[in-house]
């Protein structure tokens, strides 16, 4: 038998979370093993964040084609290999994967393949070899929520199905309209699909600010997706899904090549190995401090299964803190936390909406008053900013790119730098970027590029 050195901790799950932990601590003079019964990189390096994206960025192309003419730009009938598509995600998934193993090798980080069993507090078997460590550390993500009524089967089908799926299909109902449903409607309206939203709710992406979504709505329809709000989904069978109208109880038989479901998502709860080490959890995810400890002193969980969050950068994030806090650092979770949505144009917000904050100066700046914007005619969308004392204490985005400015607004609201600092630091000329310093100045009615308001 091979004899394995006990670790500062074991780390059960590749994703995000898993790996970032494991290579922080060995940043921090620890030793370090991971755990993982699939993929290395987990469900956002192989069948999430990055497959979707790099499919995006295709449908991103392919639209920008589409509308080329008015650039001076003639490319008249194009056309999408969808097999094309696929190798181009496949090639980015190939090497964001080999990447996440190459760099737990540079930090010598055990990498161990296999299905993970808790033992004990500090004990882990994997292989029928017992692995000891000072802390164990779950970070085994989350899965697909599927309601009971509906099977999964050739059409109907998940993200992870969907991603799999060999031709672009001519219609495509997607039940829900949260944030994977509407980028796969995104996607695949992109490249020519016929598509369907069926959302229960009276808007989709319920979980934005009310602008947000209602402008994101009236841009989709005018794309020609069809979005069915305050409907109810009935039964899901072959190519038909029934669904009822909230308002009048009318009933509609829809139909289509593939049915995405896409509802949610839900914690991998091991509820028996839970139960048996006395692990707190709800039905939310593991419970945890903000040092992402549970309430066993020696075990950690960070990630979708806390149920903190189910995106991968607080995922990084909390790997982080685990780390610090297992090689003896005292570190904190902050949730000031930049929320993304990939549709197009995108979606980007954090900190407060308008409706949360008691009494906030709320500034407003359109992209079709922003000069890159214009040029590169992506004028959809808007900044907006909630400030509250002089500080930021929101911001939401709707717009080309929006995703990769964010971080500026984020950090503005966790360090609570005051709004007019933002506002008084000079940005760079024309940038979309500029849009966050122009709706501060609008909360201020000192914005340059918009029409007095009367």
């Amino acid at each position: 038998m091979i004899k394995i050195p006990e670790y500062d901790a074991v780390i059960i799950g590749s994703g995000p979370a898993g790996y970032t932990c494991a290579i922080r601590i060995s940043q921090l003079h620890g030793k370090a093993c991971v755990v993982e019964k699939d993929l290395a990189g987990g469900i956002c390096t192989n069948w999430g964040c990055i497959p979707t994206k790099a499919m995006l960025s295709v449908s991103k192309v392919f639209e920008m084609i589409k509308k080329s003419s008015r650039f001076g730009i003639n490319a008249d009938n194009p056309n999408v290999d969808f097999s094309k598509v696929c190798s181009h995600r496949d090639r980015v998934v190939m090497a964001s994967r080999k990447g996440i193993e190459s760099l737990l090798k540079a930090n010598n980080v055990d990498l161990i393949s296999g299905n993970a069993e808790l033992v004990s507090e500090t004990e882990v078997r994997v292989n029928e070899q017992v692995i000891k460590a000072k802390n164990i550390v779950i970070a085994t993500g989350s899965s697909p929520l599927i309601p009971g009524f509906i099977r999964l089967s050739e059409t109907v089908l998940s993200s992870k199905g969907l991603l799999q799926i060999k031709e672009i299909p001519a219609k495509l109902i997607v039940v829900g309209g949260g944030v994977i449903g509407m980028e796969f409607a995104t996607l695949f309206s992109s490249l020519g699909t016929e598509v369907t939203v069926v959302e229960m709710l009276d808007k989709c992406l319920s979980i934005c600010d009310n602008e947000i979504s209602e402008e994101l709505e009236k841009i989709y329809r005018r794309k020609g997706i069809n979005l069915l709000t305050k409907h109810k989904v009935l039964s899901v069978e072959g190519n038909n899904v029934k669904v009822q109208n909230l308002e009048n109880n009318a009933q509609l038989d829809l139909n289509a090549d593939k049915i995405l479901v896409a509802i949610g998502r839900r914690a991998n709860l091991n509820i028996e190995e839970l139960d048996k080490f006395g692990i707190a959890y709800d039905k939310k995810g593991i419970a945890v401090d903000g040092a992402l400890k549970t309430n066993k002193p020696t075990i950690y969980a960070i990630g979708d299964i806390t149920g903190k969050s189910i995106l991968a950068h607080v995922g990084i994030h909390q790997g982080i803190i685990a780390a610090e806090n297992i090689m003896g650092h005292n570190a904190e979770m902050e949730y000031t936390v930049p929320a993304c949505i990939y549709t197009n144009p995108e979606v980007a917000e954090a900190g407060l909406k308008e409706n949360e904050a008691e009494s906030p100066l709320v500034g407003k700046f359109p992209f079709i008053a922003n000069g890159r914007a214009r040029g590169e005619a992506h004028t959809e969308g808007f900044v907006k900013v909630v400030i509250k004392d002089d500080l930021i204490v929101g911001c939401q985005m709707l717009g080309h790119n929006v995703t990769e400015f964010i971080s500026e607004a984020a950090v503005a609201i966790k360090n609570k730098i005051p709004a007019k600092e933002i506002m008084n630091t000079i940005h760079p000329h024309p940038t979309y970027a500029e849009a966050l310093k122009e709706a501060i100045a609008d909360a201020y009615n000192e914005a340059i590029d918009l029409m007095p308001k009367a």
